[in-house]
């Protein structure tokens, strides 16, 4: 009897640890199988992608040693920036999905159910309302409807491919009109600038909420890839996130930035940002200030003081003033536009968040009302959705279908 139980408990034992081993072998090869992948936040892919680039190399030391030794020369090599044209246009497109649908869609509809007995004034008056509904303003609405009436021929009312033809035309020259400065000189984006001035100095003025310090890490992230030298100073001193927003598109951008404690004088940052720039002999430098509440007049007193801060480190300084405008707001942005160009000379204009839900309309009413010219465009979140701005691609991306 106990030589029986002996040999059972034996047995037992054995099926047991097989039936374990089987189990561990298992459980392996299915959590091989079926474990997913951890998933990565989207701004951390390219990351996670150079990293593992950068493991496989070290199994090579001599690719490792060249890596380090390009790691060095690598940010003050010149960076070639292709822009996708097309893969933009569409981005910009998109962007005034609304206003196309505004403006093309209601003159199609328009003449398409129209009779013969309208009228050219109530034709006329039909665009007026349509311009209106697009954001454009009352002002600018009567213009453009100047304009394309003084072009008009008496069978033009009845060809809607002509009268739109006339339309696009004359919002071109509203657009294009803008590039010239006071002094009568062709004004250029800052990155694309070829002259003796350095550092090039601009100040990044706006209210809050428009994008504006996202829009000075952009600009200061494609300085970057062009292998222009960046410094930037964080003088929201007021909005501790706005600071460390900034630190991290100053990492991005290899960029030396100047920070003081929170609620520290913004004049006096922007006076060693500029002193900065100068003594490291940077090519770009970038100030980014607070949000500007445009009802708030001794802030906007402050704005002015940073401008005369800034002149004193650099006679010539700011070489640029973007004002950035959220896109969204419609003519709230054209009354922005106003009380800022008041307090300090805006040389340019930044059109933020144009993303299909936005009243693009805005762009033309302020080139009409204010001349003030349209330096970038914006239509995303990305670094890649914000480009210089050009007049023909704006148009051509309003009118196309």
């Amino acid at each position: 009897m106990n030589n029986m139980t002996s040999d059972q408990f034996m047995i037992a034992a054995s099926v047991v640890v097989t039936i374990l081993a089987i189990l561990f072998i298992t459980n392996l090869i299915l959590n091989r199988k079926k474990s997913p992948p951890k998933s990565l936040p989207k701004e951390s892919i390219r990351e996670s992608l150079i990293e593992l680039t950068e493991r496989k190399k070290q199994e090579v030391p001599l690719v490792q040693k060249t890596h380090e030794q390009t790691q060095v020369v690598a940010p003050e090599q010149p960076v070639k920036v292709i822009v996708d044209e097309k893969k933009w246009f569409d981005r910009l497109k998109g962007g005034l999905r609304r206003t196309h649908s505004q403006i093309i869609n209601g003159l199609d509809e328009f003449f398409t159910t129209k009779s013969d007995k309208v009228t050219r004034d109530q034709t006329l008056e039909h665009l007026f309302e349509i311009l209106i509904q697009a954001d454009i303003g009352v002002k600018t609405s009567d213009l453009l409807v100047e304009k394309v009436k003084s072009r008009l021929t008496k069978d033009d009312y009845s060809d809607p491919n002509k009268f739109k033809t006339i339309l696009k035309e004359e919002i071109f020259n509203i657009l294009s009109s803008t590039k010239a400065n006071p002094k009568g000189e062709i004004e250029k984006p800052m990155l694309s600038l070829s002259e003796n001035k350095v550092p090039h100095i601009v100040l990044m003025v706006g209210v809050n909420g428009v994008g504006k310090t996202t829009t000075t890490g952009k600009l200061a992230y494609k300085a970057h890839l062009r292998g222009q030298k960046v410094v930037i100073g964080a003088a929201d001193t007021f909005r501790a996130a706005a600071i460390e927003q900034l630190s991290v598109w100053a990492d991005r951008s290899k960029a030396h930035m100047i920070r003081l404690k929170e609620g520290a004088d913004p004049a006096s940052v922007a006076f060693e940002t500029v002193k900065k720039a100068s003594e490291t002999n940077a090519d770009v430098c970038l100030i980014d200030t607070a949000g500007r509440l445009q009802n708030r007049q001794d802030l906007m007193q402050e704005l002015a003081k940073i401008g005369r801060v800034v002149a004193k480190e650099n006679p010539d300084a700011p070489h640029e003033v973007l004002l950035v405008l959220d896109a969204t707001t419609g003519q709230n942005a054209l009354q922005q536009a106003k009380v800022f160009r008041d307090v300090v000379n805006i040389t340019g204009l930044v059109l933020t968040k144009l993303d299909g839900t936005a009243k693009g309309g805005i762009a033309i009413a302020i080139a009409a009302e204010l001349g003030l010219p349209i330096r970038y465009v914006g239509v995303g979140e990305s670094v890649e959705d914000l480009e210089i701005f050009e007049a023909h691609e704006f148009v051509s991306a309003l009118f196309t279908e």
